[in-house]
């Protein structure tokens, strides 16, 4: 059944549809409720325990909701960033470590990243030596990168409809997977771009974690129009098994982020308005940063697996 976005999302520019769906991974319709903020349920699927929103923006619509608007949210604990750009050198030192996890795995080789937002994580490789290709469907962020940052190969749309020439010794998705409509066939796409002995790094969030299940309903990263799946670290493993992957690593460490105290304050209101309201004239923290890894995140190192007719090394 299709209906609109309205009233309960007021950071949305313009209406939105949204649509019923069920399972994608197993395609089971019975769910039990893990959270529930009208018109919105995260639904734990009774087959596969694989975690869902429903309903949420059709794909149709999907590329809508990443306009500029995201990266310029005035309601970023439900939606996007406040002044993502703006928090460059802070991105810069948490995709420092995100690079430092990419190395331990490969030392060198060509780069693609799937969601390359403004660059920052790129431009870090891009300064190790990597060779670096990105794919990004929101144009201005990826015209940031470009005019700011000097990376010329960046793709603008969706990654099917974009040409890529691989192999790729690296592909790497930051907080991405849980956003497409289809992380199957993006998978299954990525596999067909990887190298035989390359690795696919993903982070995303786990909905099992200890803070996930203590926070509830609260979570802050339950964003319902933009994160439509959950992850564990079992079913992605099974998501990966579909798409012949295998992990490697899977581990929290450095998965967090440098951030603000601005981003801090910002986020308080999703856990306490009276909190939020005591800390809003502390506006000097704007100028404070700090590390945060709430363990609530994972990052998978993945490896393909071989396939008939494949080449061994």
């Amino acid at each position: 059944m299709a209906r609109q976005t309205t009233g309960p999302l007021p950071y949305l520019r313009d209406e939105l549809p949204l649509e019923d769906v069920h399972c994608c991974m197993c395609g089971t319709v019975e769910y039990d409720v893990v959270s529930s903020a009208p018109p919105f349920t995260v639904a734990r699927c009774c087959g596969c325990e694989f975690v869902y929103v429903t309903p949420r923006v059709p794909e149709s619509h999907l590329h809508l909701v990443y306009a500029w608007d995201y990266y310029e949210s005035d309601h970023a604990g439900d939606y996007g960033y406040d002044g993502y750009l703006e928090d460059g050198a802070l991105h810069v030192r948490t995709f420092a470590k995100k690079a430092d996890f990419v190395e331990r795995h490969k030392k060198s080789g060509r780069v693609l990243e799937i969601g390359s937002a403004g660059g920052f994580f790129l431009n870090e490789m891009k300064r190790r030596g990597f060779e670096v290709e990105g794919v990004e469907i929101s144009e201005k962020a990826a015209q940031f990168s470009r005019d700011h940052l000097g990376l010329t190969n960046i793709h603008c749309g969706r990654l099917e409809d974009v040409t890529l020439e691989g192999p790729f010794d690296v592909i790497a998705m930051w907080d991405v997977i849980e956003h497409v409509s289809d992380p199957v066939a993006i998978l299954r796409h990525l596999r067909s771009l990887i190298a035989r002995d390359g690795i696919l790094v993903v982070q995303t969030q786990n909905i099992d974690s200890f803070v996930a299940k203590l926070l509830g309903q609260r979570w802050h990263h339950f964003k319902h129009v933009e994160h439509i799946y959950h992850f564990s670290p079992k079913t992605f493993a099974s998501t990966l098994g579909k798409c012949d992957f295998q992990i490697a690593e899977l581990t929290a460490r450095g998965a967090g982020k440098y951030i603000s105290g601005k981003f801090f304050i910002d986020r308080m209101r999703r856990f306490s308005r009276t909190v939020h309201f005591c800390l809003t004239p502390f506006r000097f923290l704007d100028k404070m940063s700090f590390y945060v890894n709430l363990r609530d995140e994972f990052i998978v190192a993945a490896i393909p697996t071989a396939q008939k007719g494949e080449d061994k090394q």
